[in-house]
């Protein structure tokens, strides 16, 4: 019997030296993978040996030294049980992006509880534990975390090359503007207001939060401060960021005012203009859908041949070539065209040819989807446009009826009433700003336009 032991034990000792020589030689033949700058094709040989077993240190810390090359993109076809096996901090942070996109938050919370505050991805994996208690509606933890990762996103910012830097950047913007929202939700408006002023003017996000920022303004009964904000959309600068949902603000803020005139004259603009052009635009998509890789090589088609087919096109791109996502799928994308293109002999070029068709795939459908958002928005609005206009013109003959009645009082005259674009009314004295919008005034515009409500007493 013990002789029987002996030689159970000397077999499994002999076959796990075996394994542990085999596994040493896969990750030599990574590590020259990796020297070759061949990242993909490493990645692939030393991840897939781990996908059922836990990785020690040396290889845990060689693992994430080599998503810091490809990026996250190759671990989206493995599975919970799969990344966990990993136990390295880029997989725990995937874990908790499904988690959280799944609405399952403590599990979310879990995979982050020890992440490392030294680690690369430190920042953003505060923004997603931020974003989850966000979710539970935690507001006082969800603003604690956000200002920790404002605070990571920072220091990284001051210590990072080009290559990263505006990942960090975005980062920082990203959770300080979630602060605001969480204001805004809170429905304290000035605090919103507040938070959003420490975004900075080159963020990518800011065109965005103006939007948001009007809003504030409006619900603080500001109408005036909220349309100059929203006249900074007319702005050469801001051109390509065309946000249906700014039109039908500036309407409600006239409406407010009780100036009819103005609010039906941006409405009717609305429906004239931007409509028949969602609809076109809606044709010219539907048309594109019949084409395999057609949305994807249109975010790669000058912008002077996408207006061509629609005008709208160029301001849907646009905002989704500034999209975090995006950016992400993009920088994935070349870095594996570049290794598909070095054309080193050893790379797995059946690996690579696979991967780039899977994120041509993602991109194109991320594109499309994004594409038919816009246009759905657009008829959203002017659903919206419509049930107010019916409001403003019934509130228009309540007026005339009651200015009728009382002769004595002021007359709205003709000429009062705008025939073009409202955003600088003809009663006020306005700089048109021909080519003479100043980066630095932007966002800084108040209007002084008088209320026309009836006042009591």
């Amino acid at each position: 019997m013990k002789v029987v032991k002996t030689l159970i034990a000397l077999f499994l000792c002999i076959e796990t030296s075996m394994l542990f020589a085999s596994d040493f030689d896969i990750y030599k033949k990574s590590q020259k993978h990796y020297q070759s700058k061949d990242y993909y094709t490493a990645l692939h040989l030393i991840a897939s040996l781990y996908k059922y077993k836990t990785p020690d240190q040396n290889i845990q810390h060689y693992i994430e030294k080599l998503v810091a090359h490809t990026g996250t993109y190759y671990f989206n076809t493995y599975n919970d049980i799969e990344l966990r096996k990993m136990n390295i901090p880029t997989t725990d942070l995937l874990m908790a992006k499904r988690n959280l996109y799944l609405k399952k938050y403590p599990f979310a919370l879990k995979r982050l509880k020890k992440f490392p505050e030294g680690h690369r991805l430190y920042p953003e994996a505060l923004l997603v534990k931020a974003t989850t208690y966000y979710q539970q509606k935690n507001f006082s933890k969800a603003i604690e975390v956000y200002n920790s990762c404002y605070e990571a996103a920072a220091e990284k910012l001051s210590k990072e090359d080009d290559k990263v830097y505006e990942y960090y950047f975005v980062l920082k913007d990203t959770c300080q503007s979630n602060i605001a929202r969480i204001h805004f939700e809170k429905q304290d408006y000035q605090k919103a207001i507040d938070s959003y002023e420490k975004v900075s003017k080159r963020s990518f996000k800011w065109p965005y939060l103006l939007r948001e920022k009007a809003w504030s303004y409006y619900y603080l009964g500001q109408y005036n401060r909220s349309l100059g904000m929203l006249m900074t959309y007319q702005s050469p600068l801001l051109k390509s960021y065309f946000l249906p949902e700014v039109e039908y603000l500036k309407a409600l803020n006239y409406f407010k005012l009780c100036r009819y005139n103005e609010a039906v004259v941006v409405m009717d603009n609305f429906f004239k203009e931007y409509q028949p052009k969602s609809e076109k635009l809606r044709k010219v998509i539907r048309s594109k859908d019949s084409k395999a890789m057609a949305y994807f090589d249109m975010m790669f088609t000058p912008i002077v041949d996408t207006e061509k087919d629609h005008h709208f096109l160029r301001n849907a791109i646009t905002q989704i070539t500034k999209r975090v996502k995006y950016q992400l799928d993009i920088k994935s994308f070349y870095a594996l065209n570049e290794e598909i293109y070095r054309g080193n002999k050893s790379a797995n070029l059946s690996l690579l040819l696979e991967l780039q068709k899977d994120l041509k795939e993602q991109i194109n459908h991320y594109t499309r989807v994004s594409i038919y958002q816009f246009i759905n928005e657009i008829h959203r609005t002017a659903e919206l446009m419509l049930n107010l206009k019916l409001e403003a013109l019934s509130r228009q003959r309540t007026m005339a009826y009651s200015s009728q009645r009382n002769k004595h009082k002021k007359k709205i005259e003709s000429n009062n009433i705008p025939t073009q674009d409202v955003s600088f009314p003809s009663n006020q004295n306005f700089w048109q700003f021909y080519k003479e919008f100043w980066a630095d005034e932007l966002g800084e515009y108040v209007f002084t336009l008088k209320s026309e409500c009836k006042r009591k007493g």
